[in-house]
């Protein structure tokens, strides 16, 4: 299983420069939709809240990054729908 911080270095790395963390789940949080593609458990993954867009100051949507706990793959990348 991928700890917690390994996930934040796989998601560090993957979003690249300007990387801010807000956060990381167990499943996907109850305030945001995430809209799924994939086949795929809220259980079987880890959810990272980053910045969107970084170095913009701007009222957005967190991004979500979800990497599946027992692969360490990404699985999902975008809008965390949870402006507001």
């Amino acid at each position: 299983m991928i700890t917690q911080e390994q996930v934040t270095k796989i998601a560090e790395e993957y979003h690249g420069p300007g990387f801010e963390l807000y956060g990381i789940t167990h499943g996907i949080p109850d305030n945001c939709a995430i809209y799924r593609t994939g086949d795929w458990n809220p259980d079987q993954v880890w959810c990272v809240l980053c910045n969107a867009h970084p170095g913009e100051l701007m009222l957005a949507s967190s991004r979500a990054i979800i990497i599946c706990k027992d692969t360490g793959k990404i699985i999902y990348d975008g809008s965390a729908n949870d402006e507001g």
